[in-house]
């Protein structure tokens, strides 16, 4: 009998009730694989024949599963290059939904079907922590992740496009975001004044700056200038799970790191009311630091009465604790972010500006968040140029009056 040519084998059942499949790999060496089910040795046998037949393909061993190519990727082409953040978010992804759902099928055989029929389940009930689907940002962030991975495919000649592109997402039905009132701003204000720690002042910062609370954390003295009444973000404080092999004891560890995103690293300026509550909150520290010595060895502008740094779970405590004392409900540390957006275009801040402050990497998305604040803005700037039109009536009919005189027969429509 003549020898099987490369990607064609033989399939049976083995004593033991395995599946088994022989095949001859690129160099012409046989070799067999073992499967607990019929159908999944199927399903390899027609991914290594799409393998050879592919007019990409170069000799390429067998294929591999959804799961051994997104481990693959996430590893040798993610990790060197991303945020540990990141990393953690991808590796969850993977893990919890990816594996679970489709990482059995074959890499080469992944279709844009396959692709639709897992995020329409995922959106459906995906949650990992209990009823319910996953949210469209999560959605968005997973089809990302598999756009980056599949691309990857594409340029090793594994797949001829990415099947990724042509995934529809459910649409997604905006939340209204919680901005504070004038009323609750300047209670909240107070209540943190009253804090008995003096790191609540970073609530007042936030009000005014719209930092995130990761950026809060991680603010140090080093890189605020008081002389130029300026601070530049960074870093940013956060703890996410432990992938480091080294470090056996912890299951997490807290990070310092830079900015999310370069737009994330930026400049900003201070006004002069926060300024000097800023100056007399550095000189409570300072006092603090002399008798204490040791105390805030890091230099965070904010940190614990201990003088330990914040992360963002222990200062969203400090928080909670100051607007049940404003007795503010329903407010979370990302509504002070919203809160100074609001405030800075109720007060003609342009979008461009406000999108360099906040760190957004362009100003549509400042515009796709707080455009709907921008109606009232809208309206009084296009009532401004009320005193143009008057001034261009004013002038037409200037024009009608010298014309009139000098041709008397000439008639006018208005």
């Amino acid at each position: 009998m003549a020898r099987r040519s490369k990607g064609q084998g033989s399939l049976y059942q083995a004593g033991d009730k395995t599946w088994v499949y022989q095949y001859y790999d690129e160099d012409n060496k046989r070799r067999t694989k073992r499967f607990a089910r019929k159908t999944e040795a199927r399903a390899f046998a027609d991914a290594l024949l799409a393998a050879v037949q592919s007019p990409l393909s170069s000799g390429r061993a067998a294929p591999m599963t959804v799961t051994e190519w997104m481990d693959q990727w996430l590893e040798t082409y993610a990790r060197p290059v991303i945020k540990l953040s990141t990393y953690t978010s991808y590796e969850t992804y993977i893990r919890g939904h990816v594996k679970p759902e489709i990482g059995s099928l074959y890499i080469n055989r992944l279709t844009t079907l396959d692709l639709q029929k897992f995020f329409n389940e995922r959106a459906a009930e995906g949650n990992l922590k209990g009823d319910g689907g996953l949210s469209p940002k999560t959605l968005r962030n997973l089809r990302n992740m598999f756009h980056l991975a599949l691309e990857q495919a594409v340029r090793e000649h594994i797949l001829p496009y990415n099947p990724i592109d042509g995934v529809r997402l459910p649409r997604d039905h905006k939340k209204e975001m919680r901005v504070l009132s004038l009323t609750e701003q300047n209670r909240l204000i107070w209540a943190a004044k009253a804090m008995p720690e003096p790191a609540a002042f970073g609530i007042i910062f936030t009000l005014f700056t719209g930092v995130r609370i990761g950026e809060l954390c991680g603010l140090r003295w080093e890189n605020v200038s008081m002389e130029h009444k300026v601070f530049r973000i960074c870093e940013t404080r956060n703890r996410l799970p432990n992938h480091d092999a080294g470090i056996a004891s912890a299951t997490s560890v807290i990070t310092a790191r830079t900015a999310k995103t370069d737009s994330s690293l930026r400049t900003v300026y201070i006004m002069d009311e926060l300024y000097q509550d800023l100056v007399r909150y550095r000189m409570v520290q300072e006092e603090i630091r002399k008798q204490y010595p040791g105390y805030n060895r890091e230099g965070y502008v904010f940190c614990q009465e201990n003088g330990a740094p914040y992360e963002p779970r222990t200062y969203q405590d400090l928080f909670k604790r100051c607007v049940r004392r404003a007795g503010i409900q329903d407010a979370n540390f990302h509504a002070l972010r919203h809160t100074f957006a609001t405030r800075a275009l109720e007060h003609s801040m342009d979008v461009v500006t406000l999108s360099r402050i906040l760190g957004h990497a362009n100003p549509s998305i400042t515009l796709d968040k707080y455009g709907h604040t921008l109606e009232e803005h809208k309206k009084r700037s296009v009532n401004q140029m009320g005193d143009i039109y008057q001034h261009t009536a004013q002038q037409r009919m200037a024009v009608l009056e010298e014309a009139q005189s000098s041709v008397p027969e000439l008639t006018w429509g208005w």
